[in-house]
């Protein structure tokens, strides 16, 4: 098993291609098995010339990938600016099976994978169903990727499948055979206040925390806050869902990351972009740039020995306008592996495992850490 990956600025697609495939063929040394493409929004309409590109010089291999408003390469992140991210591995006894999805669609694959990676239009792809069935229908399988990012409208983001550039739905490839994929979930919040249980719901809508009403919880925490932590309540504050209901202790770090949408001051409700349960755990959350950094190491310190190839789905919300620098999460991991060949792009939601079911998650950095079997 080898990885390669690469980052091109060019501002044309042919160009930016083939200076990608010099690097790919240099350190791969052989044609690979899965290519991975992803292309910045300013180099959208220069997406096609790229595929093509890559097509005529691996023909056999299988490419699937997606647009985002910053993509990653060569260990480098690249925001808000014309650019591709290649990734290439070649994988040796392992099977490869790539598919178009429309929304609702069931999945099937002619192998049990191991690993899918999935990459979905936000307008057009309800990516929380699917995951949910590939945790049923493949118990145990590592399904990773993220929503397309960088468009305003439907049909503003591109989806790549082997020569195909699609507007809509989402695509995947499954993996099956002699590797191991290692998930690493890394979220970018801090707790506020103390883990309450969500005593009345109403779809979207969180009527009551402890029977309390959520807004009046909210300015209690805001007057019991000191002053820079009240300014970042206005433009960080999010809440952390908790997986099971009815029991309070749990870990922050399993929590699922959900955007606050919306109030309701009639009710004194507050809608949070997820679907509530009676009794779920709800925690106020601060996105945080020292807990995402924090955290990231901590768990880069678990892994136990360098990856062949990683693939990193960061968050929107991360990278330059959390951390105030580029490349601070991909360089944490370079830090670490610096041998490792490292690609990805910024999410608009980022899909990995956590507890044991596949979630779609906000703020995070979800890394696929590939290594071969060994026998």
């Amino acid at each position: 098993m080898k990885w390669a990956s690469t980052l091109s600025r060019d501002t044309t697609g042919a160009g930016a291609a083939s200076r990608a495939i010099e690097v790919l063929d240099e350190e791969l040394g052989a044609p690979p098995d899965l290519v991975l493409l992803f292309v910045s929004s300013g180099l959208l309409k220069e997406a096609p010339a790229v595929v093509s590109r890559l097509r005529e010089r691996y023909p056999n291999a299988t490419l699937v990938g997606c647009s985002g408003a910053g993509v990653i390469g060569a260990s480098r992140e690249v925001e808000d600016v014309p650019a591709i991210a290649v990734v290439a591995a070649s994988l040796p006894r392992v099977q490869l099976e790539a598919r178009a999805v429309r929304s609702n669609e069931r999945v099937a694959f002619s192998h049990a994978p191991k690993a899918v990676l999935l990459f979905g239009d936000p307008f057009s792809f309800e990516a929380e169903a699917t995951l949910e069935q590939l945790d049923d229908s493949f118990p145990g399988v590592v399904a990773m990727g993220g929503m397309a990012s960088g468009g305003s409208t439907p049909g503003s983001h591109r989806l790549f499948l082997d020569e195909r550039v699609h507007t809509s739905g989402a695509v995947c490839v499954a993996l099956s055979g002699e590797l191991a994929v290692e998930p690493l979930i890394a979220q970018g919040c801090r707790p506020i206040g103390a883990p309450m249980f969500a005593t009345a719901v109403d779809g979207h809508l969180l009527l009551e925390l402890d029977g309390k009403s959520p807004i009046d919880v909210m300015q209690k925490l805001h007057a019991a806050a000191p002053p820079d932590v009240q300014e970042r309540m206005r433009h960080s504050l999010v809440v952390g869902v908790g997986l099971k209901t009815g029991s309070v202790h749990a870990d922050a770090q399993e929590l699922l990351i959900r955007n606050l949408v919306g109030l309701e001051p009639k009710r004194k409700a507050v809608a949070v972009a997820s679907v509530l349960e009676p009794l779920q755990v709800v925690q106020f959350m601060l996105r945080d740039a020292r807990a995402a950094e924090e955290e990231l190491v901590a768990k880069l310190a678990k892994v136990p020995s360098a990856p062949a190839g990683a693939l990193m789905f960061s968050c929107t919300g991360r990278g330059r306008g959390l951390f105030g620098v580029e490349d601070h999460d991909a360089g944490l991991f370079a830090s670490k592996f610096p041998t490792t060949p490292l690609g990805g792009f910024f999410c608009n939601g980022e899909f990995g495992p956590v507890s044991g079911r596949t979630w779609m998650h906000g703020f995070t950095s979800a890394l696929a850490l590939f290594r071969p079997v060994t026998h």
